[in-house]
């Protein structure tokens, strides 16, 4: 075939092959294919086509270092790319951030990629922006999800009552839907790919950042006035209040005596020396237990 055919040709057949493997889950063939087929590939588009479908691949096989790898040569590549191109790669680069967990850094190039969306052989549009509107939650403030979400035409045009209620919910101060609307995400979140394995992680993140936010409006409030804005038992709010004070994800105190929530606002950087001494203590507890873990082998 090589002999009696040109190197377009050679390209579209193995072009072929690969989406063939990569039907099939041939993972190993694929890639093999893949590699082949960038040999006779000149133009950085269809190079980065080839970029995107390694991306897929360790995507869907759990593989972080062939998406991380694809994702650094399609950069490499992104300016001989055109625009369509280009906004795809962040796109992929984002859902491959929120994929490893780096949220902050993958929400922001997906809510970047919502009004120039083109990415359909991923997944459609709903549930993009379902992704992009969930993984930017825990780290916008209250103007920026006004701007970036509440007001955002994209977000407005999908009809996700679930997720529409969330955001509202934590925009208006409406706590007593929050968890209710949130179980619902949550449930959504266990049916996509890119998020079933973040589920806890979001579901901790959301309690944190609005209890911070219901919390930054009083010096002192009770557990009882505190349980029944958000409508959770008393008992559960206090465990979960603990828990996180104890991780220093809210910066308060419990009064058990009058039952009640203190917050306190210390200086910011008093906070983060005292964690980072902390956080010391426990790396060199972990290096102790190892070094004497190698001197017994």
């Amino acid at each position: 075939a090589q002999e009696s055919m040109g190197s377009i040709e050679i390209r579209d057949a193995l072009w072929k092959k690969c989406e063939h493997y990569a039907r099939i889950g041939d993972l190993d063939n694929c890639l093999k294919t893949n590699e082949e087929c960038l040999k006779y590939t000149i133009a950085g588009g269809p190079k980065m086509d080839l970029m995107f479908q390694r991306i897929r691949l360790g995507i869907a096989f759990g593989n972080n270092e062939i998406a991380a790898k694809s994702v650094q040569e399609a950069t490499k590549m992104v300016k001989d790319a055109d625009w369509e191109r280009r906004n795809r790669l962040k796109v992929y680069e984002g859902l491959y951030l929120v994929f490893i967990r780096d949220f902050k850094t993958g929400s922001k190039l997906l809510a970047d990629s919502l009004s120039t969306f083109a990415t359909s052989e991923l997944l459609d549009f709903k549930q993009f922006v379902f992704i992009a509107v969930i993984t930017s939650l825990p780290h916008l403030s209250r103007p920026e999800l006004k701007k970036n979400v509440v007001d955002s035409p994209e977000v407005v045009s999908v009809n996700n009552s679930a997720l529409n209620e969330l955001v509202n919910a934590i925009y208006n101060c409406r706590y007593k839907n929050v968890f209710t609307a949130l179980e619902q995400v949550c449930q959504d979140m266990r049916k996509n790919v890119f998020l079933t394995a973040h589920v806890n992680y979001v579901f901790r993140e959301i309690r944190v950042m609005v209890f911070n936010q219901f919390l930054d409006s009083y010096s002192s409030v009770t557990l009882k006035s505190m349980s029944n804005a958000f409508r959770i038992p008393l008992n559960v709010l206090d465990s979960m209040l603990s828990t996180f004070i104890n991780n220093e994800r809210i910066s308060c105190k419990i009064d058990r005596v009058n039952g009640s929530v203190v917050t306190f606002r210390g200086d910011a950087t008093n906070f983060q020396y005292h964690k980072l001494l902390k956080s010391s203590d426990l790396l060199l507890n972990r290096i102790q237990k190892l070094s004497r873990s190698v001197e017994m082998q």
